[in-house]
């Protein structure tokens, strides 16, 4: 029996993922209606948990082209912009912050999910999305941690594109990370190479980096993780700096803490080149990671 679409921890194998993920669409049905958001966020569901297959991937476009179809095309191709960020940053208020725009497509996290050496086939289906969208879109955004790596191709690929980093202070992100994913036996730690140590397998271990495990195990576990993502969390933040000092013109880094800040939101509309959204304040996933989740998907 097939694990549930949402369920990232049950199917690691590819090619029995992509055996799932087409039994599973064939059981689309009359409850996804074509050319509707319902169904996008169905094939995308299918997409994040037994990756981007062909036969999922098809449907995918062949839905959202359906669901375009009735929008006017643009004169002009919209404006491409990526959100950073190590994970437990804000990237989703800075996603709902570009949704106060107005007629803007704005996702987080959208699937498929980019490994951290991310795939030429993961990359492929967001470039065709993104081309596709910016004909109908004046301003096309998507945030995600997994775009650190991409930055190249999405460059080669969009030479307008700008970026806006999320920097949050170094020991608050780890323990968001560690309250999220849990510590001890049987919680999650995409830091290390999957199947290592006391700890759960998930499909998400290949969206992070892999560090090398210390010997101390038991009731070192803990401080082993932090230890480990401590060092993502810093080696992130570095390398976001490192792209804004060389490319200010296309890469603006902000500070979490400072995103409800009047000031900080002009840099960013401005940044953007996109008028104002809104000031009001707002800080999404505090606590959890349950805002939005898929209705941030399109």
């Amino acid at each position: 029996m097939a694990a549930r679409p949402d369920s990232l921890d049950e199917v690691t194998d590819p090619e029995l993922a992509e055996a799932i993920g087409k039994r599973w669409l064939a059981d689309l049905g009359p409850r996804f209606p074509r050319g509707s958001i319902l169904r996008g966020r169905y094939l995308l569901r299918l997409i994040l948990a037994f990756g981007a297959s062909e036969a999922v991937c098809d449907a995918y476009f062949q839905n959202l082209a359906e669901l375009l179809a009735p929008r006017r095309k643009l004169a002009a191709q919209g404006r491409l912009v990526i959100g950073l960020g190590s994970g437990r940053c804000g990237s989703t208020t800075l996603t709902h912050l570009i949704t106060t725009l107005g007629n803007v497509c704005a996702t987080h996290e959208n699937p498929p999910m980019l490994y951290w050496s991310p795939e030429a086939r993961q990359i492929a289906t967001h470039l065709r999305r993104f081309a596709l969208l910016r004909q109908y879109f004046p301003l096309v955004f998507d945030a995600a941690h997994w775009w650190l790596n991409a930055v190249p191709e999405l460059v080669a690929a969009f030479p307008e594109v700008r970026f806006v980093g999320l920097v949050r202070e170094e020991e608050a992100t780890v323990h968001s990370f560690l309250t999220i994913k849990g510590v001890g036996r049987g919680s999650w730690n995409h830091w290390v190479a999957p199947g290592s140590g006391p700890w759960r397998r998930s499909v998400w271990d290949f969206a992070y980096p892999h560090y090398p495990l210390p010997k101390l195990t038991g009731p070192g576990d803990g401080r082993i993780k932090a230890g480990l993502v401590r060092r993502y969390v810093h080696e992130y933040n570095a390398a976001m700096t490192k792209l804004a000092a060389e490319a200010p013109d296309r890469m603006l880094t902000l500070r979490t803490e400072e995103l409800g800040a009047v000031k900080a939101r002009r840099r960013l509309y401005d940044f953007i080149g996109a008028g104002a959204g809104t000031y009001d304040d707002l800080r999404l996933n505090t606590q959890h990671a349950g805002d939005g989740d898929a209705d941030y998907w399109f």
